[in-house]
């Protein structure tokens, strides 16, 4: 079976409002019990996999979607801590720039300076890729920032385009936040989009991340959080552009 989009969130609630605005055409679950939904939104079909949270959850559930529906166009979205030096609040959006898995490299012995590339490549012949970096369409992404953009006129939210990190370990400091930013400069963090945009990447397919802010990164205070709106405005991201019929 074929299906030209394949959408990733994490977990179904950050998923649910475009699942309510979508014709839902059949829900099943993979080998392992993720579930996969056939949708149909403004007329673009589309699977919604719910990988789970993590890299190896989104790696194994992409991976199978893959093999499955051979898409032409992988959308990672969903929820993600803002860090506040880019500008962004919670309910904010961004479109990935690129995508960085920042745990990827070779140990400085201890030097507060990113890792050293590693000595081989992740996918051959992708230097970038020995730092963690992966790689996300760009024009796809202008584009999709200038349909949320205008989308969103005229409400207190702001969008834009900018770096993403990937995490496995959740930030939970100021000063962990403030170290990140200096050597990063990244909009957002989450956990699964640089295992997403790698395996798009290694089967040469086009790549793309929306998230909305949910918490801003540092200090964990959930009095502060802002889950269901983030989800909110994901979807409704995400159905912004679906409606635009430019990705498949």
């Amino acid at each position: 079976m074929s299906c030209p989009i394949v959408i990733l969130a994490a977990t179904r609630m950050e998923i649910a409002p475009l699942l309510d605005k979508s014709t839902v055409k059949r829900e099943t679950r993979s080998t392992v019990g993720r579930p996969v939904i056939e949708i149909d939104h403004a007329g673009q079909n589309a699977m919604v996999v719910i990988t789970g949270p993590g890299m190896i959850n989104t790696a194994q559930a992409l991976t199978m979607a893959m093999e499955r529906f051979r898409p032409a166009l992988v959308l990672q979205t969903g929820i993600a801590g803002v860090f506040e030096k880019a500008g962004l609040g919670t309910g904010d959006i961004a479109v990935a720039e690129s995508e960085h898995y920042i745990h990827t490299g070779l140990d400085r012995g201890g030097s507060p300076d990113l890792p050293a590339p590693l000595p081989f490549d992740l996918i051959e012949a992708d230097p970038g890729t020995r730092m963690g970096r992966f790689p996300v369409d760009p024009a796809l992404a202008d584009h999709a920032l200038a349909v949320i953009d205008d989308g969103f006129d005229g409400e207190p939210c702001r969008v834009i385009k900018g770096p993403f990190i990937t995490v496995s370990t959740i930030t939970a400091t100021h000063a962990t936040a403030d170290r990140l930013f200096a050597a990063y400069a990244p909009c957002m963090e989450a956990m699964e989009g640089a295992a997403s945009a790698q395996i798009a990447a290694l089967y040469k397919v086009t790549f793309l991340e929306i998230r909305a802010g949910s918490n801003r990164v540092g200090k964990r205070d959930k009095t502060q959080w802002e889950i269901p709106l983030a989800a909110e405005r994901a979807s409704k991201a995400v159905s912004l552009v679906l409606e635009k019929r430019r990705l498949s």
